[in-house]
């Protein structure tokens, strides 16, 4: 069974869990910017339409790094028993219990502090603020 966290846990964590979502949406973004470049690398043609043949592999080998980098930011976050559901967008969620049923403790990069949660089938759309009396 997945590790529970009561929303104090979950709120002493998130500085740690929130440092490496910082990275790794970084990484994120440059691999986003390098795909991108990529693709528009293999789509360039010269005047006449022939297709242009550049090498690009110093940037795929640079994407296989970052992509490398991100699995290892997403497994350290997951063995802290946090799970992630949104790299670019920052989004983490903590898996707690409310009134006998699991629950997330739903937190996003740019808050600060864990304020929101959600049933476990509603995601990102059904997020409530925490009411912190109701949490004790």
């Amino acid at each position: 069974m997945p590790r529970l966290f009561t929303l104090a846990q979950a709120r002493r964590s998130l500085p740690s869990i929130a440092a490496v979502v910082i990275v790794m949406r970084k990484r994120a973004l440059r691999l986003d910017e390098l795909t991108a470049l990529s693709s528009s690398m293999r789509r360039t043609t010269s005047a006449d339409g022939d297709p242009i043949v550049t090498d690009d592999s110093e940037m795929r080998n640079e994407i296989s790094k970052i992509e490398r980098q991100i699995a290892e930011l997403i497994e350290h976050i997951q063995q802290q028993g946090v799970e992630v559901k949104d790299i670019r967008r920052g989004l983490v969620d903590w898996r707690a219990e409310r009134d006998g049923r699991v629950v997330y403790l739903c937190w996003q990069y740019g808050e600060r502090t864990v304020s929101w949660w959600h049933e476990l089938s509603d995601g990102f759309a059904g997020r409530q603020p925490i009411v912190a009396d109701e949490w004790t």
